[in-house]
């Protein structure tokens, strides 16, 4: 392409046009109508300002279905983020500063200085299927990656599902006491905490491992709407001296289904990734492990509450079944334990003959009441 000067000297008489720039006035206006008034009312603004589409179909609904409305008032408190000291108005954004110190790495962090010496430059590159005895590549290259580390992963995903994976980073902490830092996309957040749920794991009592979620960028609209984007960034830093990085998602298809390729860097491409985690690491927000646990209570009570057995199975076994499990939802408040089993007994040792469909009545005070009882069906 010809530089300036040399446009001039061949008689242009005008500087060449600049490529356009990443902001557009027009699509800002559009993604407004989108968000106000639906697909519909984004297609008659590109019709009426006869602009072509620069958002594909699938890109139209997510963003119509994502769309937050206003916040009705504060936020729940919790630890900030580096990233919400950003207001969204142009008078106090400044991306150089922020109010709010960035969250520290507390379990550690290997020390390199700038341009440390971080090994030689080395590349391997794994593909999924693989060819010959390596159909699995991808995945069995990142369990290698796992169970080399003896000081530090810290991994960013899109979404993080597989089980053999996660039991690796369980054991490095375990085994190795190897510190484990992970920051998961916040819309596949709760598919990871399911998956711990179902291998139960409490991740309250994994000291050497920290989870946070994060959001890719947050586009606001003039009536306080806003848009978050995805994290689709996908790397494992191990020890500060490799990284492992590609289009492979820690889910089952992805190692299984899916065609995927990671590559497998060391030396000073590993800075650069070594900065990014701490960036995003200062953007994300942590987990109430507090609220999770007393959600976990509450579903132990539910599943108190629904234990069901047949009245011919009224056994003592069923009965240590369920002072089991009610121990286990109200552990330390005796008091109200010996209260309620007392009750409790009562139901149970009834005849079946006397057992009732509805909650049993008792006298109280002059007025009938219900009786706390088991609800005992199959």
């Amino acid at each position: 392409m010809a530089n300036p000067s040399q446009c001039l000297e061949e008689g242009a008489g005008r500087w060449p046009p600049r490529p356009p720039g990443p902001y557009s006035e027009a699509q800002r206006l559009a993604l407004e109508e989108l968000v106000a008034g639906g697909p519909e009312a984004l297609r008659a603004f590109l019709r009426r300002e006869q602009l072509p589409p620069f958002l594909s179909e699938p890109e139209v609904q997510a963003i119509a279905r994502g769309a937050l409305p206003p916040a009705a008032g504060p936020e729940p408190a919790g630890e900030p983020s580096l990233g919400a000291s950003l207001d969204a108005s142009s008078l106090t954004y400044f991306p150089e500063r922020s109010d709010l110190e960035p969250p520290a790495l507390e379990l550690g962090w290997p020390g390199f200085a700038s341009g440390a010496f971080r090994g030689l430059t080395r590349v391997e590159a794994h593909f999924q299927p693989g060819c010959g005895e390596s159909i699995y590549g991808c995945k069995e290259a990142v369990r290698r990656q796992i169970r080399s580390a003896r000081q530090m992963i810290a991994l960013v995903m899109d979404s993080f599902t597989d089980t053999d994976i996660f039991k690796d980073l369980l054991e490095a902490c375990s085994q190795r006491q190897v510190k484990v830092y992970i920051l998961l996309d916040q819309s596949s957040f709760s598919h990871f905490l399911k998956m711990c749920k179902d291998l139960g794991v409490d991740l309250g009592q994994e000291k050497l491992m920290r989870i946070r979620n994060i959001t890719g960028n947050t586009y606001y609209t003039r009536s306080g709407a806003k848009i978050v984007g995805k994290v689709r960034e996908k790397f494992m830093l191990i020890d500060g001296i490799r990284v492992t990085t590609g289009s492979y998602s820690f889910t089952w298809t992805d190692g299984k289904l899916n065609s995927s390729n990671i590559l497998i860097l060391s030396g000073p491409a590993v800075a650069h990734f070594d900065l990014e985690f701490r960036i995003l690491y200062a953007r994300s927000k942590p987990i109430n492990l507090k609220e999770l646990s007393s959600c976990r209570k509450n579903k132990m009570l539910d599943q108190l509450v629904r234990i069901t057995v047949a009245s011919r199975d009224l056994t003592r076994e069923n009965f240590l079944r369920m002072e089991f499990l009610y121990l286990r939802a109200f552990a330390g408040n005796l008091k109200r334990k010996r209260s309620w089993l007392h009750a409790s007994r009562e139901a149970v040792y009834v005849s079946n003959n006397a057992m009732h469909a509805s909650p049993p009545l008792t006298k109280r005070n002059g007025s009938l009441v219900m009786r706390p009882h088991w609800i005992i069906e199959r």
